[in-house]
């Protein structure tokens, strides 16, 4: 099939996702806006939704198709994004109001434009288009958009899982966002690095408390719960745990080392003897350091209500993110080592199901790197450890290969903007997006 997009295909695709980031799908509020997305999504892509079998998984907000492929025995493959959002603050500080949708300089601004109507949007069009010419896929294709990936809800992706588990449905492979074309995250390596997460990193919540007596502001008894506390966080920051190469990781930096410069492609590619000289290097790295180590990250703190007054209690909640080796009760051991201070104590809050690695010795897995290739020629393909998290998670019930990847070329800076003020898309990406499910839906997968 022709993959080809001229720059009125792009400049019209551009519109589409301008007009689905109007919409503010924030998941836990105003429900209406998704069903005004679903309306407007119906009238854009009248094919996909006349055409593929619309599936109801018991929440009217997802949005499930079924594209019945030639051959019923082969297993069917699954799409996914997500339509919710993250909130969009501080409004005034943005460059276009978060939810104009506002196109300008090549790129559809708002929130959601990459996190993840992009993705979603692209999908659409790819589908779109395909059956527009008349295509019919070898095996069954089917498209999931959950409602609340943002807050690890229960209507989206788990009420999906749900469904599938109930009809018996099993996937060859399954396709959620995850990592990037990444263009400059690793020094002396010019070319971008496709990295495609097969799992991902642990998320638990850690909480740390502290009582002593408190009493009036003008006579405190130093130091308070919430300064012993404080020392605790800082100890917390100031302090990493060692670094483990999972082999993801160790994959990916042998792959980096084929394509380095020297000296660097010496040290990469023998891990084993410069191991101090390559966790240097990474830890240099907020991002790079993510994937060698478990991160602990104090996010919210309670103390006093009032200014004159010395609470009897303090606490702090860590968000920890967890390398997949590295169990919660390690996590938990190392923050007590760290803090040493038997008056803090340490608990665990909330801890999420863990990733399981997908294989990568597979034909679904050399189909998808050789998708990456036929878009993006120049760039390095490689499986990695994703640090965040995605509805990928809950996917895994259904496949042994759940891998997670959103085809577009990105620099640092333009990563950052996610979940940040000024999130954007560009049209060039909206349109490799296409070219990469178009191909990817058209190449005959095992």
């Amino acid at each position: 099939m022709p993959t080809y997009l001229s720059f009125e295909e792009k400049e019209e695709m551009g519109s589409h996702l301008a007009q689905a980031v109007s919409f503010e799908t924030i998941a836990g509020r105003d429900e209406t806006a998704f069903l005004q997305l679903h309306a407007y999504l119906k009238q854009t892509y009248p094919t996909v939704f006349s055409t593929l079998e619309s599936l109801d998984t018991g929440e009217r907000n997802n949005l499930v198709f079924r594209w019945k492929g030639e051959d019923e025995k082969a297993l069917p493959v699954l799409l996914t994004a997500h339509q919710d959002v993250v909130p969009a603050d501080e409004t005034h500080e943005w460059t276009h109001p978060p939810f104009s949708g506002h196109i300008s300089d090549g790129f559809v601004w708002g929130r959601g434009s990459f996190d993840a109507k992009g993705q979603m949007i692209a999908i659409l069009e790819t589908i779109e288009r395909l059956l527009m010419d008349g295509f019919h896929p070898k095996r069954t294709w089917y498209v999931a958009f959950g409602c609340d990936e943002e807050t690890k809800g229960d209507r989206g992706a788990r009420t999906i899982v749900s469904f599938f588990k109930q009809q018996g449905i099993r996937f060859a492979f399954i396709l959620d966002e995850g990592g990037v074309v990444a263009q400059g995250f690793v020094p002396m390596v010019s070319a971008p690095v496709a990295v495609v997460g097969i799992v991902e990193k642990g998320n638990c919540s850690i909480r740390l408390s502290c009582e002593k007596e408190g009493g009036h502001a003008s006579s405190p008894n130093n130091p308070t719960a919430l300064g012993i506390l404080g020392k605790a966080i800082w100890n917390i920051e100031s302090k990493r745990p060692p670094a483990h190469y999972e082999p993801p990781t160790r994959m990916m930096l042998q792959s980096l080392g084929k394509y380095a410069k020297w000296p660097l492609a010496l040290v990469l590619l023998n891990i084993w003897l410069f191991r101090p000289v390559v966790t240097m290097i990474l830890g240099a790295s907020p991002t790079m350091n993510a994937l060698i180590r478990t991160t602990f990250a104090v996010t919210v703190t309670e103390g006093s209500s009032a200014v004159n007054v010395i609470s009897n209690s303090a606490s702090a909640l860590v968000n920890v993110r967890t390398l997949p080796s590295m169990s919660t009760e390690k996590a938990v051991a190392w923050l007590n080592r760290t803090i040493g201070d038997s008056r803090v104590h340490v608990s665990v809050e909330s801890d999420a199901k863990r990733s399981r690695a997908s294989r990568i010795d597979c034909p679904e897995f050399q189909a998808l790197i050789a998708t990456i290739r036929s878009v993006f020629p120049h760039a390095i393909p490689t499986p990695y450890v994703m640090i965040s998290g995605s509805d990928a998670l809950l996917y895994e019930e259904l496949s042994e290969q759940v891998y997670r990847f959103t085809p577009a070329l990105m620099e640092s800076g333009e990563v950052k903007r996610m979940h940040n003020r000024d999130e954007r898309f560009s049209l060039e990406n909206l349109g490799q997006a296409v070219t990469f499910y178009t191909n990817l839906i058209t190449r005959d997968t095992p």
